[in-house]
């Protein structure tokens, strides 16, 4: 039946079903099957020309997802920036099965490869985790809790596994048990053990700490910068946001990313200002701002500077991996964490956490909290923060991600969004939350990415073991 179908049709469908399941208004199910059709499409289809209108229609669903976390002042040529690296980086797991489809075993190839391309994007490329399978999970909690056992490269895989196996029993008319049973109990293992996990969290009370993620009055994105007397009314908005956090009873107060403008030569001064207000209000303090450095090109640092309840600069840090386009100067300080009311504590700045490495940097530090000062747009909200959330999972550590434009939230190690507040919303741009004083262990935290390991010897098998039965093959003859 399959065969009767034009291959073109499957090429649609896959262009609809890619955007389904990722960024934005997604739907979750359709993670587990987006893939399917592309595959279809390779299957009934041959030579260079449908291979070049196959990576073209990559690049349009691609665009597609991406066009949809695209709006004001995002730029439409970002489209572009994104849609064609992730289509680039997803080709070779579909056309390295599509040559060695017909041999045994290939049901893990395509997603050891994918899962491997996840890896090298994320490890070496400023193009972070974006457009990754496992991400097509963020609205099911009980199945990101397997983050804690593989990290994301095992769930992309069981995502891939599941997709090419659908694609296989359409394609030979038949199951077999690593196309049914196996990914069948699989899932059916991690639906349980995430609703175990989840659950046995709420058996026990737990040492919290109460925090604070403060809202911006500040919507500078470049130049022209706000005035003298508008961003004066900025920083002082924020210390009186500050002091009613503290009032409330948070130990940790955290302003979102860019929340103000300070030039170079006032730093010094700011610095000693925030240290003041930070040991009068007996609080400690993240505070994010920027320091413009240049107008052509425009050029600015991103940084944030976290005080201790005593007004000590415990640590000053600059984003260390500016959004691609982003005129940031790119931070190189070594990851540190400091103690709040016995809380082991760090920070890094919005876009930085969509890099597993640098929640793998705190994991390794035995961080209780990361505070993520971030800035979105509407299009990335609540995507982004809901990202973050893998992070938390992947390490057992809690997240507050006070978020500019977009959705801050209060998350814990097992993914929950125990607090959360729009700055869409009308409200007076506090949110209180208490999450967890200590981190859980986890399996990932300690064992890194060892799938990873595991998925490369198995690609690296694979093309011995055909090589030489190739070898054979030809000898024979």
């Amino acid at each position: 039946m399959i065969s009767k179908i034009k291959p073109a049709y499957f090429l649609l469908i896959g262009i609809i079903t890619i955007p389904m399941a990722h960024m934005t208004v997604s739907i979750d199910l359709a993670g587990w099957i987006c893939c399917v059709p592309f595959l279809l499409y390779l299957q009934l289809s041959s030579g260079y020309k449908s291979r070049l209108l196959f990576f073209l229609g990559l690049v349009v669903s691609w665009s597609f997802c991406i066009a949809k976390i695209i709006t004001p002042p995002i730029p439409a040529a970002l489209i572009f920036l994104f849609s064609v690296p992730i289509s680039l980086f997803h080709l070779p797991g579909y056309l390295i099965w599509d040559k060695f489809k017909n041999q045994p075993w290939s049901v893990f190839l395509f997603p050891s490869i994918m899962m491997l391309m996840e890896y090298i994007q994320y490890t070496f490329t400023p193009f972070a985790s974006w457009g990754f399978a496992a991400y097509t999970q963020a609205h099911t909690l009980t199945m990101m809790q397997s983050l804690s056992l593989f990290g994301m490269p095992g769930l992309s895989f069981l995502i891939y596994w599941v997709n090419i196996s659908i694609a296989m029993i359409l394609i030979q008319k038949k199951t077999t048990a690593l196309t049914l049973q196996w990914p069948v109990c699989i899932i059916g293992f991690l639906l349980l053990f995430g609703s175990l996990r989840y659950e046995l969290s709420k058996a026990n009370g737990k040492d919290t700490i109460k925090l604070a993620a403060i809202g911006t009055d500040s919507d500078v994105t470049g130049y022209p910068l706000p005035s003298k007397e508008v961003n004066d009314k900025v920083k002082e908005n924020l210390f009186n946001r500050t002091a009613l956090a503290a009032q409330n009873g948070a130990k940790l107060v955290v302003w979102n990313e860019a929340s103000t403008y300070i030039m170079d030569a006032e730093e010094n001064a700011w610095s000693d200002s925030l240290s003041a207000l930070s040991k009068r209000l007996q609080v400690a303090l993240v505070a994010a701002y920027i320091i413009p450095i240049s107008e052509a090109p425009m050029k600015y640092k991103n940084k944030y500077l976290f005080f201790d309840s005593t007004g000590n600069l415990a640590i000053s840090y600059n984003k260390h991996q500016p959004v691609p386009g982003e005129p940031a100067d790119n931070g190189t300080e070594a990851l540190q964490v400091t103690a709040i009311s016995g809380t082991k504590t760090g920070a890094v700045i919005c876009y930085d956490y969509d890099f597993p490495y640098l929640a793998k940097g705190y994991g390794e530090l035995n961080a209780d909290l990361v505070a993520v000062p971030s800035s979105d747009w509407r299009g990335i909200d609540p995507l982004h923060s809901r990202m973050a959330a893998f992070r938390a999972v992947e390490q057992g550590h809690s997240i507050m991600r006070s978020t500019r434009f977009g959705l801050s939230a209060a998350i814990s190690p097992y993914g929950e969004f125990v607090s959360q507040m729009s700055s869409f919303d009308h409200n007076d741009k506090v949110m209180m939350a208490h999450l967890p004083a200590k981190k859980i262990s986890t399996i990932y935290s300690y064992t890194g990415d060892w799938f990873v390991f595991v998925c490369i010897g198995f690609v690296v098998y694979f093309l011995i073991d055909h090589l030489r039965n190739r070898k054979l093959k030809s000898d024979a003859e």
